[in-house]
């Protein structure tokens, strides 16, 4: 898997303006994930500037 195509420093901030409370080990960690979640975005991108009938149907049927 490539890295992020966001910088550690990038990420660091967006750490600390999220407020969780991180030590250096956790933000490492989430770092070497984010990869894959830039790469979920990237898809769902994709899908969404396809056609519509390429979205799956999203019904709600309330169970009265």
């Amino acid at each position: 898997m490539p890295p992020p195509r966001l910088s550690e420093d990038a990420f660091d901030v967006l750490v600390a303006q999220s407020g969780l409370p991180l030590d250096e080990a956790k933000k490492r960690e989430l770092y070497a994930a984010y990869a894959h979640l830039e790469r979920m975005k990237a898809r769902v991108r994709e899908r969404v500037a396809g056609p519509r009938a390429c979205e799956p149907a999203h019904v709600f049927r309330p169970l009265d």
